[in-house]
């Protein structure tokens, strides 16, 4: 599969780089730019590039585009106390991506994206193909982030306040998976929605095909158009649902406080601390439904997110015993420029007064200082039924994250975060002594390149 995808690409970037003689005089009447890029077959069309957020490639009349552009992330974690395992305080790669994106004509859009994985490799993250044929209803297919929950949905990582998700999209969120959708926005973009239907994983990067599910999102800006209430243009309410199935078993994955789930790869494990573990021979199995409703606020220099989502999930053990496990939780977080940087979402951040001595300026960065609490507690059935040790492991968690982001310049950002976490019961943070402990904390530097 990369294979084949390194030959598209190649072949791609190759022929849109391919230069010949200019194209010939237009006779009356006609439109040679139009003509050739729509048929660029017939004759090759000048390429014309810009360097922005990325770089990017395109046809005069910008029938087809091709961007390209990276992000890259490094952190830096002690872990607190020490002696912790699998938590292991170092320095780790938590994302490296190369993003293939553009037109191949107007209607049609597509993404290639690789995302670095297990031992240094490079995986598929995003393959998709996505018709507009206006901007109220399109048709995305191949593989992408599902449209469930704001905090996977909205933005991508790059973008968030802290530096990772809260404890259940973290844990529980459907991620990105093969599938379909129609999606679209309505009323000047007041109104967005998708619906469609995926098979993948829970939590997961796996093509597995494990799981099939329908999916529905809504996002409503109620006072996006009105001139009554400013300071709620940007408002955001809205929800999600998720039906699904998982209909072959698979190995349920430990809850972790600062690490996505589907992450855990051997060499990712030190990343984060674990509060649950499920007992050997449980695997997730059967139905499951989800529900998530979500409200944002952007006003001036200000965001604030939050989410609350509960979902009941299928687990099994080796005797064939069906449980249906009850899970909740909701996380509440907000950041504020204090070097006056004004927000609408949460998406790239060009700073007023950027922090480059070299080239003489001199300006401080954008300053974002920000806090956020996450909680998830899981059904009284869990130890009850037998799929976890309740003398090591816990049923709730606490997390609160404190910190600020800087930001140099709009390609550059650096997360500085103190977490701490909090168990309703001790938890096991050594496995090999044997340490129990009821509260962690973790100070956190994240160097991040979006470009």
């Amino acid at each position: 599969m990369r294979a084949v995808v390194s030959v598209v690409l190649l072949a791609l970037v190759t022929g849109l780089a391919r230069t010949e003689e200019p194209p010939k005089p237009a006779e009356a009447g006609e439109s040679p730019a139009v003509e050739h890029a729509l048929f660029p077959e017939k004759e090759s069309v000048p390429l014309r590039a810009s360097l922005s957020d990325g770089v990017k490639l395109f046809t005069p009349d910008e029938e087809f585009v091709l961007r390209l552009h990276v992000m890259a992330q490094a952190d830096g974690k002690l872990f607190l106390p020490g002696n912790q395992d699998p938590a292991r305080s170092g320095v780790y790669l938590p994302r490296v991506r190369t993003y293939f994106e553009g037109d191949l004509t107007k209607s049609f859009q597509y993404e290639v994206s690789l995302q670095r994985s297990v031992e240094g490799t490079f995986d598929i993250l995003d393959a998709n193909v996505n018709w507009r044929p206006m901007e109220q209803f399109q048709v995305k297919l191949g593989r992408f982030l599902v449209p469930y929950s704001y905090d996977w949905y909205d933005h991508l990582e790059q973008f968030f306040i802290t530096p990772e998700r809260g404890l259940f999209p973290l844990n529980f969120g459907l991620s990105r998976a093969g599938g379909g959708m129609v999606w679209g926005k309505l009323a000047e973009k007041r109104v967005e929605y998708a619906v469609g239907w995926f098979s993948g994983q829970v939590a997961g990067l796996a093509d597995t095909n494990t799981t099939r599910d329908a999916v529905a999102y809504l996002n409503v800006l109620p006072f996006r158009s009105t001139d009554r209430f400013p300071a709620l243009r940007y408002l955001n309410l809205g929800g999600s649902v998720a039906i699904g199935d998982q209909q072959y078993a698979a190995e349920p994955l430990p809850l972790r406080t600062s690490l996505q789930s589907s992450d855990n790869d051997e060499a990712a494990q030190g990343a984060s601390a674990v509060f649950l573990d499920f007992f050997p021979g449980v695997v997730a199995l059967g139905t499951r439904t989800q529900g998530a409703l979500h409200a944002a606020w952007y006003v001036n220099s200000l965001s604030v997110e939050t989410e609350f989502a509960a979902g009941r999930f299928g687990y099994a053990k080796e005797d064939g015993t069906m449980t249906v496990l009850p899970v909740g939780g909701f996380h509440a977080g907000a950041g504020y420029f204090l070097t006056g940087e004004q927000v609408t979402d949460r998406s790239v951040v060009e700073p007023l007064r950027p922090f480059n001595p070299v080239s003489g300026q001199r300006g401080p960065g954008a300053i974002e200082p920000f806090a956020r609490v996450s909680h998830l507690r899981l059904g009284s059935a869990l130890f009850r039924d037998g799929l976890a040790d309740a003398s090591l492991y816990t049923d709730r968690a606490t997390i609160v994250d404190i910190g600020w982001n800087w930001y140099p310049n709009k390609y550059l950002k650096f997360y500085f975060d103190w977490q701490h976490a909090s168990y309703g019961s001790p938890v096991l943070i050594n496995r090999k002594s044997g340490t129990l402990r009821q509260t962690n904390d973790l100070l956190w530097v994240r160097a991040q390149l979006n470009f």
